[in-house]
């Protein structure tokens, strides 16, 4: 029997579309600006502050609401359900990895990463910042708390959630501060570059916006083509975020305003309800090949149930400064129903905890989302992995469902990356943590192409289990990062949790660590060109050139075909394209209106090989 295997149902869900009352737009006074820089901390502590306390059952700590019901749910359990293996797809390859933020003793991890064009990595957990090299090389590592020192907000930092955008070429930075109405902040912060250890422009939004006694805990982003969105949770002070839920808010601001360092004209939806009452963890998704827009969708479900199978599809419909712009909320049915995991099995009868079933990752491709979320998996009781599909955003949205199980590890904490090379493709790889009583805790990951799995491939395994808190119930770190190579189609960067065990003389720490690490997929990997089936050129015109450039080629079988413009010295200038050719007549066409007039070459590769260099003269 193979280690994975496939839940799914062969029913195809047709769902009411029932459009709720649109959230309320409110308006905030501008936030101003202020310059940072990691090179400008001084002195850095990395201060931090954690309960030892182990979340167990009766233990009066915060997560009991939680352990619970997941107590009585599951004590009893009995697996059902049926097992699909079906490994038709190739599995993805470990490309490189590396440890990241070292154990900074926090928990969890709350790990997230972000990798532009240029290879600069930023990866962030529970409390640092590190920026990496492809080959993890530390370039700098500051803590949350020194970096937005010269806000002068002085209370504990968390929460922190970071993105690439490729097409401003610059990095967007939120994370939390505080935890009661009073000194609850969100502050956001956008590079004024490419480089990470350069200049950002930080910005600190009120956690309580709307003074009524809340504070913002678990905040989730994402970037469309002009905007960030923000969502946070609203929480009571004084209960916990299980039972202290009030609402959820959406942000919504310029990306502009924040990459130039301008007052930052923040706008928040409130009254994001479906039956008269608040959904909970709306997740903004994001674009997978590339940010889209103006509009936007979020994803949202019911968390805390045993079996369900509603999720809630939030649309944002324009940008902030369209009057117009509205926000509402339609539920849709799923066909495979999703649950709250139990919890994770650790070595020596540590258990990690889940948390619950909300979404943790998506993207939109094709004119369709995929997400995933922990689930709890029915054919063998154990932690799963539930991966959604949604279709017709236009209209009815159908949704199906797909649980990933293993038949000896617990996985849980996923994220997916967009890894499609061509027009149409609908893939992805979904990573996640694992861990058993005889498998310490790591990542491993899996490709989705289109309805076909992978077998699993192990990302990285740690060398012990983790026992941080007291007793025998552990965090696992809460978040799995993952992100889309922009410019190298197919290949994705992630990090995740290991546990990892230290020497420290007279006592051992078994604790959460973070790795980094890139895949790439193995499917649809072009097939060399035959010699003597090249591309054949018919037309180049016109050149010299003033705004447009064209050429047309002929193709005696499918290629991938890539186009880069270099200078005269041979430098590349940008990267145009890199999309699939058809066999047959294929046209190719470029605006060179930002060229300077000058010498410029145009370097053609087919299938990965560098096939053809054009001469073009810019007048």
């Amino acid at each position: 029997m193979r280690a994975f295997l496939f839940t799914t149902l062969a029913i195809c869900a047709t769902i009411p579309v029932t459009v709720q009352a649109q959230a309320t737009r409110n308006t905030l006074p501008a936030a101003q600006p202020v310059v940072v820089s990691p090179s400008m901390v001084q002195h850095d502590y990395f201060p931090v502050l954690f309960s030892t306390e182990a979340p167990a059952p009766g233990s009066g700590s915060y997560r009991e609401f939680l352990m619970e019901r997941k107590k009585e749910l599951y004590d009893h359990y009995q697996p059902t359900g049926q097992r699909i293996a079906t490994g038709d797809a190739a599995a993805p390859e470990v490309l490189t990895g590396f440890q990241g933020n070292p154990y900074n003793f926090s928990v969890p991890n709350d790990n997230d990463v972000a990798i532009s064009n240029d290879g600069m990595i930023v990866s962030v957990i529970n409390s640092t910042i590190n920026i990496f090299t492809e080959t993890g090389e530390e370039l700098y590592a500051v803590s949350l708390s020194a970096f937005s020192d010269t806000l002068d907000i002085l209370e504990s930092d968390f929460d922190p959630r970071v993105k690439y955008d490729p097409i401003h070429d610059r990095f967007v930075l939120v994370f939390l501060n505080g935890f009661d109405p009073l000194t609850s902040y969100i502050i956001v912060a956008f590079s004024q570059t490419n480089d990470p250890t350069g200049l950002w422009n930080m910005y600190a939004l009120p956690g309580n916006p709307k003074d009524n006694d809340r504070w913002t805990d678990y905040p989730m982003i994402a970037l469309t083509e002009g905007e960030l969105f923000l969502t946070g949770n609203l929480i009571i002070p004084g209960e916990p975020w299980q039972t202290g839920f009030s609402e959820t808010l959406i942000w919504q601001m310029s990306l502009d305003e924040g990459y130039s360092g301008a007052d930052l004209n923040a706008i928040f939806w409130d009254d994001v309800f479906y039956g008269g009452a608040p959904i909970r963890n709306i997740h903004p998704v994001q674009g997978g090949s590339t940010p889209y827009g103006p509009d936007i969708y979020m994803l949202s479900n019911r968390n805390f149930s045993e079996s369900n199978d509603s999720i809630f599809i939030v649309h944002v419909s324009g940008t902030l400064d369209d009057p117009g712009t509205t926000v509402t909320v339609e539920l849709g049915l799923t066909d495979l129903p999703y649950g709250v995991p139990p919890v994770a099995r650790q070595y020596n009868n540590h258990e990690f905890d889940t948390n619950d079933g909300r979404i943790l990752g998506s993207f939109m491709e094709n004119g369709q989302i995929q997400f995933v979320s922990n689930t709890l998996d029915p054919a063998t009781g154990f932690c799963g992995i539930y991966h959604g599909i949604i279709t017709d955003l236009d209209g009815d949205y159908s949704i199906h469902g797909y649980i990933i199980g293993d038949d000896t590890m617990d996985l849980g904490y996923p994220n997916v990356s967009y890894t499609g090379r061509y027009d149409n493709d609908n893939q992805s790889i979904i990573t996640f943590d694992h861990t058993a009583p005889e498998v310490f805790a790591g990542m491993s990951g899996i490709f989705y192409n289109d309805g076909n799995y992978s077998e699993l491939v192990n990302i990285h395994t740690g060398d012990s289990y983790v026992n941080i808190l007291s007793g025998y119930y552990e965090r696992w770190g809460d978040y799995t990062g993952s992100q889309r190579k922009y410019n190298e189609p197919g290949v994705i960067w992630v990090s995740g949790n290991f546990g990892r065990e230290v020497d420290l003389g007279p006592f051992t720490n078994r604790e959460n660590a973070t790795w980094v690490a890139s895949l790439r997929t193995n499917d649809s990997l072009p097939l060399a060109l035959e010699s003597d089936r090249e591309p054949v050129f018919t037309n180049v015109y016109p050149n010299p050139v003033q705004t447009w450039f064209q050429l047309d080629l002929e193709l005696t079988q499918n290629a991938v075909l890539g186009f880069s413009v270099l200078d005269v010295n041979g430098k590349l200038v940008d990267e145009l394209l890199y999309g699939e050719g058809k066999t047959g007549n294929n046209t190719f066409r470029f605006s060179t209106a930002s060229l300077p007039a000058g010498i410029y070459f145009l370097q053609i590769t087919a299938n990965g090989s560098l096939w053809r260099t054009e001469r073009i003269v810019k007048q």
